[in-house]
């Protein structure tokens, strides 16, 4: 009776081994299928672009690439929210980042988002 049991437990172990096998393999696989999508992103004059794809580049202040389909920088518009004194000590994110801005109605100025989180920019053509 005993061999009987320890057979039949041999075979209980066996096959719960054998599903867990299938679900860690399936598991590893969704795991892959996540990883494999890259994320791109370029600084703008009018702030940050990004897409996803299974390759991608970028480039600062012209494009980012995400297989094959190249998303170019908008041009930055002059307006009032555009403004460098507008942004100037505005939140920002993330740390280190930097955007284009408007001085005198053209797009020549910029801003930089210093540490405490806030945009920090030029305000006159003078301000290095």
């Amino acid at each position: 009776m005993r061999h009987c049991l320890g057979i039949f437990a041999a075979l209980v172990i066996t096959g719960l081994v054998a599903c867990g096998g299938a679900e860690s393999g399936e598991a590893q696989e969704e795991i892959g299928q996540q990883s494999s999508a890259l994320s791109c992103s370029a600084t703008c004059p009018s702030g940050a672009i990004t897409c996803q794809g299974s390759s991608c580049s970028a480039v600062d202040g012209s494009h980012v690439q995400c297989d094959g389909v190249t998303q170019l920088c908008p041009p930055l518009i002059c307006s009032r929210a555009t403004a460098c004194e507008s942004l100037n000590g505005r939140a920002c994110s993330p740390s280190g980042s930097s955007r284009g801005c408007c001085l005198s109605g053209q797009p020549t100025g910029g801003c930089y988002c210093t540490v405490n989180g806030t945009w920090t920019c030029m305000m006159s053509p003078e301000d290095p």
